[in-house]
């Protein structure tokens, strides 16, 4: 407390020197140095207020780049693979029919045969006229048991509006 004393009275008897060398050699420019004089104290005392702020206040940790690094509160959480691959099986399922056929239909039958038995007491595979019923002939088309493996490897898959239609007429079981 006695150093940060001592920094304001030397910076008061410092500004007071200013003031009268200003003075003593531009006499005519009193008034602006008197201005001056009182803007710089306005200053120190602003200083010392924010010094005695800051001491006065709780010791607040600030966190390391490491610290916050560390922190498991602060990391955004995750996507879950299983959405990420679910997501990576759509679109790539949208690009080639082939891939369509033998990653995410086995998804979609599984989805409607869940849904016909849970809901319906229905077998996907044994009981097809009925299922057929159920699922809609948009979805139908595509979790139908004996569909066939598509000839072509490299032609595109369904378009997304059509997948979309399949999605819902799966929901709507």
């Amino acid at each position: 407390m006695k150093r940060l004393v001592s920094r304001r009275t030397v910076l008061v008897v410092l500004g007071v020197i200013v003031l009268a060398v200003v003075s003593f050699v531009l006499p005519g420019r009193r008034h602006v140095a008197l201005d001056v004089f009182v803007l710089y104290l306005g200053a120190v005392g602003l200083l010392a207020a924010v010094r005695a702020t800051h001491r006065a206040s709780p010791d607040i940790h600030e966190p390391s780049l490491e610290d916050e690094l560390r922190d498991p509160l602060d990391l955004p959480p995750e996507r879950p693979a299983e959405l990420e691959r679910l997501e990576r099986e759509v679109y790539l399922s949208l690009g080639n029919e082939f891939y369509f056929h033998h990653r995410l239909r086995p998804l979609l039958r599984e989805i409607a045969s869940d849904r016909l038995l849970v809901q319906h007491g229905v077998d996907l595979d044994r009981q097809p006229a009925q299922a057929e019923r159920l699922v809609g002939p948009e979805a139908w088309e595509w979790v139908r048991p004996d569909r066939e493996e598509p000839r072509d490897r490299w032609v595109h898959g369904p378009p997304t509006a059509e997948l979309t239609a399949v999605v819902d007429a799966l929901e709507r079981i």
